[in-house]
């Protein structure tokens, strides 16, 4: 299969000379959550979206009879909890990203369809449009990889950008849900966008994100976030390279709204 063969060479081609910035960042509590009612509505919406994704299911039931242990991570966590919390309910979140611990990409792709793609950090996305999730093994995480952390899912929150992406949801294998909470739930009970990790790569990419999820959660901006939209939207040509980046990643809603949240913070200096 090409994709196995090619997938190791790409990857490390794409992640050359990735530009990576230090951030100022808080050091976070890392805990199991113990609201008994938060976790069993998660699950519930987890068993729904497993309900219409025939794919993802059949994944990971395979993952499950294998005894190999895995994690949703990042927006549908995010999203699923901001929703649970919020007033007006939202659609569903769509955005399934998987860890899989004691695994590596080519029996992943043992398991999937011929139509997967590699994605450059060190996974493959799966089908497209609302079906379409994205899975990697562990100890592929790109700044685990990076830093040479330990593939622990300890270190996968570690190495999460922001602090309303630190949530880890387990699915029952055996054992009651649980989540691993590294500063997601107060992120989102305080509203507020602050960094994670102290490293962080692709820094035009992750402005156009922070802009995005200020905009799209309606969250106020931490110090050291502000200061780092500002010193990378400062420069015309990286500030063009944000707005495409919103043109071609969100809704005209959201790029618009946040397109305004970036003007405001640059006029606000001048």
């Amino acid at each position: 299969m090409a994709l196995q063969s090619n997938w190791g060479p790409e990857r490390k081609r794409a992640l050359t000379n990735v530009e990576i910035v230090s951030v100022a960042a808080p050091r976070q509590v890392t805990q199991f959550v113990e609201d008994d009612s938060l976790l069993q509505r998660i699950e519930a919406r987890y068993v729904s979206a497993l309900r219409v994704n025939d794919r993802l299911a059949a994944l990971t039931h395979e993952l499950e009879l294998r005894g190999l242990r895995y994690c949703v991570f990042g927006g549908w966590v995010r999203d699923t909890i901001h929703d649970l919390q919020s007033v007006s309910a939202r659609e569903p979140p769509r955005d399934v990203d998987l860890v899989v611990r004691g695994i590596e990409v080519t029996d992943l792709l043992k398991m999937l369809p011929s139509d997967v793609r590699p994605t450059m950090f060190g996974g493959v996305q799966s089908g497209v449009g609302p079906s379409a999730f994205d899975i990697w093994p562990l100890h592929e995480t790109f700044l685990i990889h990076r830093l040479g952390l330990q593939p622990t899912f300890e270190s996968l929150l570690q190495s999460t950008d922001f602090t309303i992406n630190a949530g880890l949801f387990f699915p029952p294998q055996g054992n009651p849900p649980q989540i691993l909470d590294g500063g997601m739930l107060k992120a989102l009970r305080k509203r507020t966008l602050d960094f994670n990790s102290s490293v962080l790569p692709f820094p035009v990419m992750q402005c156009a994100r922070l802009a995005a999820y200020a905009a799209k959660l309606s969250l106020n901006l931490a110090p050291a976030v502000r200061a780092f939209l500002l010193e990378i939207a400062r420069d015309p040509l990286r500030r063009e390279q944000i707005s495409e980046g919103l043109r071609n990643n969100y809704s005209p809603n959201i790029a618009n709204s946040a397109q305004e949240i970036l003007h405001l913070l640059i006029e606000a200096t001048q």
